[in-house]
């Protein structure tokens, strides 16, 4: 079963500037996997349509949520104070804001036209008055120490440096509170090791998605019990995102019908990474190869 990663591809040198072109060039293609900017895959539960790709891309905010341990949860803090590092145009914080409205949610991006965007979505989206969008770096931010109950990464880890994303980590656990939670949900490297030609696409995606290195999930969580985490969760679930995975194919058709032959924008190298790099996911991808889609929840110590 092939697992992707959300974010598609950029330019080839791994900085801020590159990146930032990239979703600025081809940021709101996005619309068409998703009008409402769910920036990241689905997930599949039993009863679901699966030709309904925006329920199982808002299903996965739900996930990330139950994970959080925040909503009917009697312990938890009253007005919780929550993070979304690397946080896009902001939809799972609308969608959480819908869930917890006397939470404090506030998101992370480094791209100043996500930033923007993010503020008129949330300006015309009800229950958005309680989110807060920063622009910034999720390695190095300037809130304070101890001050998040809870903080997530959806399809973003993979943007922080090395393989066991401990500079990221070590932020996560700076700004939760004892006893805080931390979610990742994004493609790693698993077991087993990327052979022959797999290593070439391999580098290719990383040079086009202005990434140094997807991260590896046992580094990963060494990363977590080494910076101070506990009752570290490691959910493998291929599965659950496969079926929003198999839009891709439609998407793309869509996309290059519409904006490519029809479209009024000019196509640009981040707009062509953008159709190119899902037909390279599958041949690294479990089971061919050793990328795969991983849940991982952990609570500060």
């Amino acid at each position: 079963m092939t697992t992707f990663v959300v974010a598609i591809a950029t330019p080839i040198e791994n900085t801020s500037d590159n990146f930032q072109r990239y979703y600025e060039e081809a940021g709101p293609d996005y619309a068409a996997c998703s009008p409402h900017f769910n920036m990241h895959f689905g997930f599949f539960r039993r009863g679901m349509n699966p030709f309904n790709r925006e329920a199982m891309l808002e299903q996965m905010n739900r996930e990330v949520l139950d994970r959080l341990q925040l909503a009917e949860n009697p312990t938890a803090p009253a007005h919780p104070r929550v993070l979304d590092m690397g946080c896009g145009l902001g939809a799972t914080l609308r969608s959480f804001a819908r869930r917890l409205p006397s939470a404090d949610l506030h998101g992370i991006t480094l791209v100043p036209w996500q930033l923007q965007q993010g503020r008129l979505l949330n300006q015309s989206t009800p229950h958005s008055t309680n989110i807060a969008l920063n622009l910034g770096d999720y390695e190095h931010t300037a809130f304070t120490s101890q001050s998040f109950d809870a903080i997530y990464a959806i399809e973003s880890s993979c943007y922080g440096a090395g393989r066991n994303k401990s500079r990221l980590i070590r932020e996560a656990h700076r700004l939760l509170r004892p006893g805080g939670r931390f979610v990742v949900a994004d493609g790693f490297l698993g077991p087993g090791k990327l052979r022959g030609p797999q290593k070439s696409i391999y580098d290719k995606l990383c040079e086009c998605w202005v990434i140094e290195d997807l991260g590896d999930i046992r580094a990963f969580t060494r990363e977590l019990e080494r910076a101070g985490f506990r009752d570290i969760a490691v959910e493998q679930t291929q599965s659950r995102v496969t079926p929003s995975v198999l839009h891709v194919p439609w998407v793309t058709l869509k996309f290059l019908l519409t904006s490519v032959l029809f479209g009024p924008r000019r196509m640009t190298r981040a707009r062509w990474n953008n159709v190119i790099a899902p037909i390279l996911l599958p041949f690294i991808g479990y089971p061919i190869g050793p990328l795969a889609y991983y849940i991982v929840s952990t609570t500060r110590i």
